[in-house]
């Protein structure tokens, strides 16, 4: 019946012409011909084909239909308070019965255990008694879904592995901050790939990222951190009831969103056991039994070359790392060595670095970029980042031991314009050393962009505006 309802005109036509051609020669040709049940059978075949994809096509076109009906009447708001039951409790407990033993029921209550029915017909299965302290306390999986705030972002392009941990870790501060819980969205196929990444050099992020697909409608969308570099204060996110807040942000590249929980960032981009291992069998082949402190410097040229972003150049390098040893010097490190982390060795090797003073100078071969950025994190005492532009670079500085030098370029981009340097208050703690070279010589830059071209800091509005 549901095949004859589907049916549309054009495809009752068709059903009319095959009909015909069998009313025509079914006795004429199939039945003095060898053939003829073969070919009523084929177009048996192609008739109920026919038929099957029509009904399938209009069944998915019917659903479209009626979820667009439904989209229309529903908020999101009755959308997800219709999850929660209304009648009848979610159970948050096992139920305690008292333990049957040879057929006699003990009323001794510390011997009350949770009895569970492995079969219908089946001999029970019994379980320890639950602690006084945990028995009926816990929420149900149905209650704790229920309960649970999200708060994801925009995807405008996925980035690099530095692009990628930079954004969960600014959603996972603010969602800290207002008690969510931070979702990438599984439409995003690029980040869904790249996770396979993650999941194995920071296992951790893997676990605590949730990833949803809620229904675009559903969500709650504010124009929030629009400005790839620029702090938005999450303060403006509290109270809001909808299950799904998306904010416009993207990059999302401020420190100050998840600062105040760097403990706990650390626990997250912790590497990966495997990688681990790997480096820190790379690093005894390097560095043997070579026990000095160890200056890093992470070189990023490549893409940076011609991109707005200011790569890594001779006329900086050369004077930072300089500038960067005298100071580990002064603060009682005498028996330093040089690493260089990246993958333009030519580069390297041309660096008139060899009368600096370095114990020893290590240019290892550039390996996956999940084993250089644990390499950087698990294994450098100081870092130099030569082009401060790079996430990548500015990840191994911020997840490095805690007090770890960090020295790092004040010009950003090739013109010292873009937002990264307007807004390289929100980007570099306060702690981490800023160098301006001057005459070949490299200085301690004490003060923001804003304040040496004589201008106000760009801070956030106190709005929140709906992103439509």
């Amino acid at each position: 019946m549901r095949l004859l309802r589907c049916a549309t005109v054009c495809e009752r036509v068709f059903l009319a012409v095959i009909n015909n051609v069998l009313q025509r020669f079914r006795y004429r040709y199939a039945m003095m011909n060898g053939n003829g049940p073969l070919l009523l059978g084929c177009l048996a075949a192609v008739t109920l084909t026919f038929v099957l994809i029509c009904a399938t096509g209009s069944s998915r076109w019917n659903s479209t239909q009626q979820y667009d009906l439904v989209k229309s009447e529903i908020t999101s708001e009755q959308f997800y308070a219709a999850l929660k039951a209304q009648k009848c409790p979610v159970i948050t407990c096992p139920t305690e019965v008292p333990i049957v033993q040879n057929g006699n029921t003990s009323e001794s209550s510390n011997q009350t255990i949770v009895i569970r029915k492995t079969m219908a017909d089946g001999p029970a299965t019994k379980i320890e008694p639950l602690s006084p302290d945990v028995r009926c306390t816990s929420k149900s999986l149905l209650e704790q879904a229920y309960d649970r705030l999200y708060i994801g972002c925009n995807f405008g392009a996925t980035g690099g592995i530095g692009n990628q941990i930079w954004r969960f870790a600014s959603i996972y501060g603010i969602g800290r901050y207002t008690g969510r819980e931070p979702f990438f969205e599984s439409k995003n196929t690029d980040q869904m790939n790249n996770l396979l990444e993650i999941a194995v050099v920071f296992p951790m992020m893997h676990e605590v990222l949730q990833i949803k697909s809620p229904p675009e409608e559903f969500m709650k969308k504010y124009h929030f951190a629009n400005d790839c570099c620029k702090f938005d204060d999450p303060k403006k996110l509290l109270g809001l009831k909808d299950k799904y807040v998306k904010v416009a942000g993207d990059y999302m590249q401020s420190y100050k969103f998840f600062h105040p929980y760097r403990d706990e960032i650390r626990r997250i981009f912790e590497c990966g056991l495997p990688v681990k291992l790997s480096v820190e069998n790379f690093a005894k082949n390097v560095f043997l039994n070579d026990n000095s402190f160890k200056l890093c410097a992470h070189i990023r040229r490549g893409d940076f070359i011609g991109d707005i972003m200011l790569e890594s150049k001779e006329d900086f390098t050369v004077p930072a790392l300089k500038y960067a040893l005298d100071d580990l010097k002064s603060k009682g490190h005498h028996n330093v060595s040089m690493l260089f982390i990246g993958n333009d060795h030519p580069f390297v090797a041309n660096l008139p670095i060899k009368n600096h003073g370095f114990h020893q100078i290590y240019m290892p071969e550039s390996r996956s970029r999940g084993e250089d950025m644990c390499l950087g994190i698990n294994h450098c005492d100081a870092m130099v980042m030569t082009a401060s532009g790079s996430t990548f670079g500015w990840w191994i500085a911020y997840l490095m031991k805690p007090g770890a030098p960090i020295y790092y370029n004040s010009q950003i981009t090739d013109n010292a314009d873009f937002t990264k340097d307007v807004h390289d208050f929100d980007i570099f703690p306060p702690d981490w050393t800023m160098l301006t070279v001057k005459d070949g010589v490299a200085v301690k830059e004490t003060q923001w962009w804003h304040q040496r071209r004589g201008q106000p800091p760009d801070l956030p509005s106190a709005d929140l505006v709906e992103w439509v």
